[in-house]
């Protein structure tokens, strides 16, 4: 009997701890859809997710394609997106604030991509 509830507690942990690749890129594609209202300038994105402090979003990690969008592509949009803020204290530019390179990601479909993650600040 314990090996039995041992055996099903190890199978439901093991559940829970799974990532639904479909729903993680539903999370991904909203969070992006949130910060970039134009459609055009969700192209090429995987993630976006802006940190704020103080009221105000100043910090953005941003997930992108580099076979669909360039750096500065990317930059060009992120600076957009700080201009918008409408703080005193920020110029409307976004500058680098730590590049985590390239890794890969899977997809909702199973295929494998370079996604490159990197920190942008506004500024």
């Amino acid at each position: 009997m314990k090996k039995t509830f041992s055996v099903l507690i190890a199978a439901l942990t093991l559940t829970a701890c799974s990532v639904d690749p479909q729903a993680a890129a539903t999370r991904r594609a909203t969070l992006v859809q949130s910060v970039f209202l134009n459609p055009a300038d969700q192209q090429g994105l995987d993630l976006a997710f802006p940190l704020e402090s103080g009221g105000v979003y100043k910090t953005i990690e941003i997930g992108f394609f580099p076979d669909e969008v360039t750096e500065p592509e990317v930059r060009r949009r992120v600076a957009a997106f700080c201009a918008g803020q409408a703080s005193p204290r920020l110029t409307g530019q976004a500058a680098i604030k730590k590049d985590l390179g390239v890794s890969n990601r899977t997809q909702a479909d199973g295929s494998v991509r370079p996604v490159h993650f990197i920190f942008y600040t506004c500024v």
